[in-house]
């Protein structure tokens, strides 16, 4: 909208219109002003701004002079346009470059057009201003000028403050720091903590480099090795390159080696299973800033004000706490990651059968998923290799694993296809019957097995579900055979479990139904199928009996396990459950006779839930029932001496 276009309308000469907005208009009629005045108003004419000043009426339209430069440009002018605009004013927007010039020319302009307010992104004052125009300064470091009567800021120190209190809480002393040469005031941060705690200046190996490649060539050797136990990083760029070349020197995030970072970004949710990160306060800092400008403009007064933001942690997965590392092995999971649709009636339908629902729960699950967090849940370190969809399913089951202490470095999401679905259909008793539709897990194949190699290392336990495909499967085995990793199988899923499959299995753990497919034809009692099964190349065979226990086959054992005295309201995790407690209770030690007995009772636990993840137990519920458990594992190993001892007797 131009000068011209306002006579237009107004249908009356550029002179007129000149004379009405400068206050020459006594030759005006008052019809003529009004109508003129009326068309600038609505059309928002920023050059009437002088003449609205000068009539006491408020110019709506604060300019913002922000460096192009700046980390958190698109989010300081998104909060400040949203902050602006709930309160009826709008934003007039010029980025400038760092230096004091440009920023003062930027001013300058602004004022020009007309604005009531300027926020500037800058630490120094700038040269002049109208007196008219009410100035508020947005910074980044506490030396700022004097002359800046009207400052919010916060400090980028505290941000290395910060990263190395969280870091020194969690047991770690050798750290390193990793930044840009613009952002070296952190490393300040840092290092003060450390002499406020009286520890050497020479516990911090640092690299300060100008851009990516510099740190990637010179930064990642010296900072990510033995030496530190964790690294702060300056930006999620710097994250990214730690965490590749970690993992090509075969150093896991976080048992191994600890990152945060000082700037946080939505990416660091999804990077290694979280990374914990500083936010710092940009929007609350905008928002008051916003608020005190409006407050000068409206009530057309001048104030002093300086006030300080602070910054804080944002806590994810990515730091190790030295001191509270998790007990036993590390225990890998590969198998499927579904979105349960729980379906509640009275009965299970047969064919041609219409029953009404109860009820319908959606929750996560997937078998692979659930003895991930089964595992994590307990205290176990999991490791979780899987597949899901780029969609709201596939987000949620990703957040699950990772609020459950699952490691999700292996988990990938598919371009093509959907996350996999499970349809539970729950009877009154609690028993089910489960439909699946593969989805992503079906391309979880031998390139992405061979991605994540690397997670098999040092593994003790794999639990391994027979949902995704007969390839991946034999891919998983070979892995696990490589590094001496022995499985855990559920054979589930597969139209029929051949003996390549089963061949070399350390622990097979199906259930009744399962034994019956797994020989399905033949009249064999399932004690004589599980002999079948060891003779085949399986070593330790346990069958889950439900509301009847368990039975274990192996060399030296032919055993019933008694159930836990629990009253079950959904078994859909039951099983998962008790692969998982299983798994955890071996990697920490026990023999197979404990673990057999502490998954019935973990398995006990979860049936008395809703759902299967969230229905999983802790440490702390189980530790309830370790009393029983217990005195059970007492009874079971006297009556394996008893057996033994007779055995003697007889011979």
């Amino acid at each position: 909208m131009n000068i011209q276009e306002i006579a237009r309308l107004a249908d009356v000469s550029v002179s007129t219109v000149s004379k009405v907005m400068n206050g020459k208009d006594k030759d005006i009629s008052k019809k003529t002003k009004d109508k003129v005045l009326k068309i600038i108003e609505e059309n928002n004419y920023i050059p009437y701004a002088r003449y609205r000043v000068k009539e006491g009426l408020i110019n709506r339209f604060i300019g913002l002079v922000i460096c192009k430069e700046n980390p958190h440009y698109s989010q300081m002018v998104t909060s400040i346009e949203s902050a602006l605009r709930v309160q009826g004013f709008f934003p007039v927007v010029l980025t400038a470059e760092k230096e004091q010039e440009e920023i003062d020319n930027a001013v300058y302009e602004l004022q020009k057009r007309g604005v009531s307010g300027i926020l500037v992104d800058s630490s120094r004052a700038v040269s002049q201003y109208l007196e008219n125009c009410k100035l508020v300064y947005l910074t980044d470091t506490s030396s700022f000028e004097t002359k800046q009567k009207n400052t919010f800021y916060f400090h980028k120190y505290e941000a290395g403050r910060l990263s190395a209190i969280e870091l020194l809480n969690a047991g770690h002393q050798k750290i390193s720091v990793i930044l840009r040469e613009a952002e070296k005031i952190i490393l300040d941060g840092v290092e003060a903590v450390y002499g406020e705690q009286n520890l050497p200046r020479q516990f911090i190996t640092s690299y300060i480099g100008e851009d990516l490649n510099g740190i990637r060539q010179n930064g990642l050797i010296s900072c990510v090795s033995d030496s530190s136990t964790a690294v702060i990083c300056g930006d999620m760029e710097i994250v990214g390159c730690v965490l590749e070349y970690a993992e090509q020197i075969g150093i896991k995030v976080p048992e191994d080696f600890s990152v945060i970072c000082v700037k946080d970004h939505e990416m660091l949710e999804y990077l290694a299973g979280g990374i914990t990160a500083v936010g710092y306060p940009i929007r609350q800092m905008t928002v008051d800033a916003v608020d005190h400008l409006l407050q000068m403009v409206i009530e057309e007064k001048d104030s002093e004000v300086t006030r300080k933001f602070f910054p804080e942690v944002i806590k994810r997965n990515s730091i190790q706490d030295i001191g509270k590392r998790k007990d036993g092995h590390k225990i890998v999971i590969v198998g499927s990651m579904n979105i349960d649709d729980n379906i509640e009636g009275v009965r299970i339908p047969v064919n041609g059968e219409t029953i009404i629902a109860k009820n319908i729960l959606t929750l996560p699950g997937g078998k692979g998923a659930n003895q991930a967090v089964g595992v994590g849940r307990l205290g176990g370190q999991a490791y979780m290799i899987g597949r899901v969809g780029k969609d709201a399913d596939g987000r949620r089951l990703y957040k699950s694993l990772t609020d459950n202490g699952v490691h999700t470095d292996g988990v990938e999401f598919d371009d093509q296809a959907d996350s996999g679905k499970a349809f539970v259909h729950i009877d009154r008793d609690g028993e089910n019957a489960i439909v699946v539709y593969r989805g992503a897990n079906e391309n979880l194949d031998e390139a992405q097995l061979k991605r994540h190699e690397n997670i098999f290392r040092a593994a003790k336990y794999c639990l391994l579900s027979s949902e995704i495909s007969r390839e991946a499967i034999m891919v998983v085995k070979k892995s696990c055979r490589e590094n001496g990793t022995e499985i855990i199988l559920k054979p589930s899923g597969l139209e029929e479990v051949g003996e390549d499959v089963l061949f070399g299995i350390d622990y097979l753990v199906p259930n009744e139904r399962e034994m019956i497919r797994i020989y399905a034809g033949e009249d064999l009692t399932m004690e004589e199928k599980a002999e079948k099964l060891l003779q085949i190349g399986v070593k330790n065979v346990i069958v889950t009996l439900g509301k009847r226990g368990a039975y274990l086959k192996n060399k030296d054992h032919a055993l019933y396990f008694p159930s836990a005295p629990f009253t079950p309201i959904d078994t859909t995790g039951g099983a998962d459950s008790f692969i998982s407690a299983m798994a955890v209770s071996l990697s920490e030690g026990k023999d197979l006779l404990y673990s057999i007995i502490y998954a019935i009772y973990a398995a006990g636990i979860t049936i008395t839930r809703y759902g299967v993840q969230n229905a999983m137990p802790d440490k702390k519920s189980i530790r309830i029932y370790m009393e029983d458990i217990e005195k059970q594992y007492a009874e079971i190993k006297k009556g394996e001496e008893e057996h033994i001892k007779c055995k003697k007797t007889k011979i």
